[in-house]
């Protein structure tokens, strides 16, 4: 099973009318990333919000990292202290590994972000240019005026797997159960999952996915051979952190939340511009002649 995620543009009351219109994008969609530049890019004063869904989602650092990027281009071009810019994350803390959070925090900083922790977007009025963010932590709502609004919908198992047995009913989104360390649903012992749509405690990335085809391959294999499943995934995924036009953290880590860093020799937690040349040159390549074809 890997028939990857699906987005609930009409999970939230408004966003399915408003997203591609008006001051309103998502890069989740390829129809509406183009349209997120273009607002970026006439943007000289006002407020701009940016909002992470309380589900979990595929490619977690990213509602982040366009908050980042658009700062980073209004402080270049000098308008940055006209616009108010309102980051909502769902989570106590900006990044799930502390280290890694400390570093995101005065990155926000840096560019005068106004972060909203334990937050969500609860409902979009385009019309009016109002997106109603609501604490979860206390209950209240706020709701905010917007000239930009990249928001980024909640997200779930496609509405067939929701339905049927081989979803997980401790989630609410429907993923497919499966085991931590095998990727083996538990009752249905012929069927593995992976990807965005198993119910992992893991980042939902591409970089978890390709630790995670060679060992359900493996474990494939001893099934069908009468084996017991003999091949472990620790839960590995990597979160490439933009948080300038030049800049990356290269966020990798398991289960354990322990930093698991494939260039050792250099400090993981500093904004780097190799960082960004391995993601802008380097995976590109990898992803499409490595990864793709299996040879990675």
């Amino acid at each position: 099973m890997a028939p990857g995620i699906q987005l609930d543009w009409s999970g939230v009351p408004g966003l399915a009318e408003a997203v591609g219109h008006d001051r309103v994008s998502s890069n989740y969609s390829p129809e509406y990333a183009p349209r997120t530049w273009e607002l970026i890019r006439r943007m000289r004063s006002g407020t701009a919000v940016f909002t992470h869904p309380a589900t979990p989602l595929k490619c977690g650092g990213a509602p982040q990292k366009i908050a980042y990027l658009a700062a980073d281009h209004w402080r270049k071009r000098k308008v940055l202290d006209d616009i108010r810019i309102v980051l909502v994350i769902p989570d106590p803390a900006m990044f799930k590994v502390p280290a890694w959070s400390q570093v995101l925090e005065r990155v926000a900083a840096r560019y005068g972000i106004e972060v909203r922790l334990r937050s969500e977007m609860t409902a979009v009025d385009g019309d009016a240019r109002e997106v109603t963010i609501t604490d979860h932590a206390n209950g209240t709502k706020e709701i905010i005026r917007y000239d930009l609004l990249h928001a980024v919908p909640p997200q779930s198992a496609p509405d067939w797997g929701k339905a049927s047995p081989l979803a997980d009913p401790a989630s609410p989104q429907g993923f497919v159960t499966a085991g931590k360390h095998t990727l083996q649903h538990p009752v249905h012992a012929e069927v593995f999952a992976l990807g965005d749509v198993a119910n992992l405690p893991t980042s939902k990335t591409g970089a978890a996915v390709r630790k995670q085809a060679p060992v359900v391959a493996g474990n494939l294999l001893d099934v069908m051979n009468g084996r017991t499943p003999s091949h472990r995934y620790d839960g590995y995924t990597s979160c490439p952190l933009v948080t300038a036009r030049d800049r990356m953290l290269l966020a990798e880590f398991d289960y354990d939340l322990t930093p698991t860093p494939s260039f050792p020799l250099l400090d993981p937690f500093k904004e780097r511009r190799t960082m960004w040349a391995f993601k802008r040159y380097g995976l590109p390549p990898l992803y499409w002649t490595g990864m793709l074809t299996g040879r990675l």
